[in-house]
């Protein structure tokens, strides 16, 4: 059976639940779901490799949170342009919304494009306007998180359980 026969119609291993990531981001644009399988056993990363991506990471992460922002800013317009009171006292909707629409839109979809190409090295998003990441490490015989949030030194420096979280961060 080849690989592409042991897919779902949606691009998942056949008998792997679907699990849907939620990265946080304000407005109409909405929370982007998405959909990831759990793969069995994730690439795991050495802290000198989770540290030689950091520099490529920070740039895309930062690039990541420039479009949440421009996301935050455009739906506050939205919003703002969507009711404009009219001379007669009446509200009516601009029309130019769908304009609006479209530009969040296509923001919205260059900051999936950045966010899949993060995940597609092995690395898990948390936060995106923190720019909170983890890295699957093994540790000890079993699987932890090497944590690494953008504004911080570019080398992993705390590790958490993966239920722990960010809460759990321990310094190496």
């Amino acid at each position: 059976m080849s690989s592409v026969e042991n897919l779902s119609p949606k691009g998942s291993p056949l008998g792997v639940d679907t699990v849907w990531h939620v990265v946080g981001i304000v407005g109409a644009a909405g929370d982007l779901l998405q959909p990831a399988f759990v793969e069995p056993q994730p690439r795991t990363f050495t802290r000198a490799e989770a540290e030689a991506l950091l520099p490529e990471v920070a740039r895309l992460l930062a690039e990541a949170h420039k479009f949440v922002e421009t996301l935050a800013s455009a739906e506050q317009a939205a919003q703002a342009a969507q009711w404009k009171p009219r001379a007669n006292g009446r509200v009516h909707l601009d029309p130019v919304g769908e304009v609006h629409d479209a530009g969040r839109r296509s923001v919205a979809r260059q900051l999936r494009l950045v966010i899949e190409r993060i995940q597609g090295m092995g690395i898990v998003v948390r936060d995106i306007r923190s720019g909170l990441i983890d890295f699957p490490s093994l540790r000890e015989g079993r699987i932890v998180n090497l944590c690494w949030r953008r504004g911080e030194p570019l080398e992993i420096r705390f590790w958490h359980e993966v239920a722990a979280g960010f809460s759990g961060r321990q310094p190496l």
